[in-house]
């Protein structure tokens, strides 16, 4: 398998680790797959800088809360179903994931549909998440 191939796969288990892990609302281990600094935009108003694992928590219920499915008060289950995800090499170091997704009720009704681009970095080694937009 060539380096390329094992980046792409290696990226793409990152990916649906990091899906997992927000699915399942376990903020708090999100920490463990990003390397920081970190730069979020998503549906915030503004661009933020997680500088620390401690950051992540609090901006990522920040950008739940901007999210288009956001309604605490009308208690609908969510889900988010990737289409499509499509991995660009930018540098032997660094890849950026543009995925197309929807979030659905629990009957599969459409909430919202959109893009978001996601920023893969390797330091020793080792691939991380370094910035969602």
């Amino acid at each position: 398998m060539s380096n390329e191939k094992k980046d792409i796969e290696a990226i793409n288990l990152l990916h649906k680790e990091y899906f997992r892990l927000l699915s399942d609302n376990k903020l708090d281990q999100l920490k463990d797959i990003f390397f920081y600094p970190s730069v979020f935009k998503g549906f915030l108003d503004e661009i933020v800088i997680a500088t620390k694992g401690d950051d992540l928590e609090d901006i990522y219920k920040k950008l739940i809360a901007k999210a288009p499915q956001a309604d605490p008060d009308d208690n609908v289950t969510t889900s988010t179903l990737l289409k499509k995800s499509i991995p660009y090499k930018l540098r032997d170091d660094s890849y950026v994931i543009i995925m197309e997704y929807s979030q659905v009720t629990e009957d599969d009704s459409e909430i919202f549909s959109g893009r978001a681009g996601y920023l893969f970095t390797n330091s020793n080694n080792e691939w991380k998440i370094s910035g969602v937009f």
